[in-house]
């Protein structure tokens, strides 16, 4: 199974990275330099960890994106903070499947995965 991760921070990116490439997962990144849509059609990832607060780029507008491509398809777990209750609630709208509160325990994460990946 491939996951790809968008995520801004570069600690916590090699933290998941790590823990998920230890379950056997296929672990690809968004960079930066690339659009969401080039990385999505170029990946075909089975699930995409996204990061709320990507910076520059909106975390929701990435959902967007990968539901536009993907559909029904789309399988996204939103990492944010409890605090961003209106973002969040407008993923699950835009059809995220889970949502992981951040700071998060690694293995949490990995169940997570692994719970939406076998749905």
């Amino acid at each position: 199974m491939k996951v790809s991760i968008c995520e801004s921070e570069e600690v916590l990116l090699s933290a998941i990275e790590f823990r998920l490439r230890k379950q056997g997962y296929e672990v690809v990144f968004c960079k930066k330099k690339t659009s969401i849509e080039e990385h999505i059609v170029k990946e075909d990832p089975d699930m995409v960890i996204v990061d709320l607060d990507m910076g520059k780029q909106s975390g929701l507008e990435i959902v967007r994106q990968i539901h536009t491509l993907q559909g029904e398809k789309a399988k996204v777990l939103l990492l944010a903070d409890p605090e961003e209750e209106e973002k969040i609630m407008q993923g699950f709208e835009l059809g995220i499947r889970d949502f992981l509160p951040k700071p998060f325990k690694p293995a949490e994460l990995v169940l997570r995965t692994r719970r939406i990946l076998s749905a």
